[in-house]
C-alpha cells in the first residue's frame, strides 16, 4: 500500500509542474529577415525556444516592450551578448565568451519578463541557467509587444518553441493557446 501511495503522490507531482513540448517552428535560410515568435501562452510572461545552428552563426533574438528592444546576440564574434536598443541608442549589458549553439543539437532557451525585469536563460526550466537579467522601468507586461528573432550570419538555422498545452493550465482559454502571428517584421537593426 505505501508502494502505491508513493507511486500516486509521484504521479501527481508530475503532472502538476507539466511538461514542455517543442514544436518545429521553422528554418532560416535568409540573412536579415525578423520573424516573430508565436506566443502560445501570452499571459505567463515567459517563452520557451529552441535553436539548432553552427556555432559561426550569429543568432539574435529579440523581445519588444513599446519602443525598447533588449536582444540576445548568439554567436561566434563575442559569444553571447544582451544588449538593448532605446531610440536606436545601444546599451550593452552583458558578454560572454562561448558560443551557445551547436550545429547538430537543437539548444534551448527561455526569456521570462515581470515589472521591470527580464530574464534570458538557458535550457527549460526558468531561473535555471540564468545569462542575464535586466533591470529596467521600461519592461512592463502591459506594454509587452512581441519576440522576434533573426538570424545575421550563417547557412541556416533551425527554430522550436513551446506547443501544446501544459497540463498545468487546462484552464487557459483556448484564445489564448494558438496565435498564428507568423509573418516576416521590419526590426531596426
Amino acid at each position: 500500500m505505501k508502494i502505491f501511495l508513493v507511486l500516486t503522490v509521484a504521479l501527481f507531482a508530475d503532472f502538476a509542474i507539466g511538461d514542455i513540448d517543442m514544436c518545429f517552428m521553422e528554418k532560416l535560410i535568409d540573412i536579415d529577415v525578423g520573424h516573430k515568435f508565436v506566443n502560445h501562452y501570452p499571459g505567463r510572461k515567459q517563452i520557451y525556444f529552441g535553436i539548432k545552428a553552427c556555432a559561426d552563426s550569429l543568432i539574435e533574438v529579440g523581445a519588444r516592450f513599446g519602443e525598447m528592444f533588449f536582444v540576445l546576440s548568439l554567436g561566434p564574434s563575442n559569444g553571447t551578448a544582451v544588449r538593448t536598443y532605446k531610440h536606436n541608442a545601444i546599451r550593452p549589458s552583458s558578454s560572454g565568451t562561448e558560443s551557445l549553439l551547436e550545429c547538430n543539437e537543437m539548444k534551448y532557451f527561455w526569456v521570462h519578463w515581470m515589472d521591470g525585469s527580464l530574464s534570458f536563460g538557458q535550457g527549460l526550466e526558468i531561473g535555471i541557467g540564468t545569462i542575464n537579467t535586466i533591470i529596467d522601468d521600461d519592461v512592463r507586461p502591459d506594454i509587452y509587444n512581441n519576440f522576434y528573432y533573426v538570424m545575421k550570419v550563417g547557412n541556416g538555422a533551425e527554430f522550436e518553441n513551446q506547443c501544446g498545452i501544459l497540463i498545468a493550465d487546462w484552464n487557459v482559454p483556448l484564445r489564448e493557446v494558438h496565435r498564428d502571428d507568423l509573418r516576416p517584421l521590419s526590426i531596426p537593426l
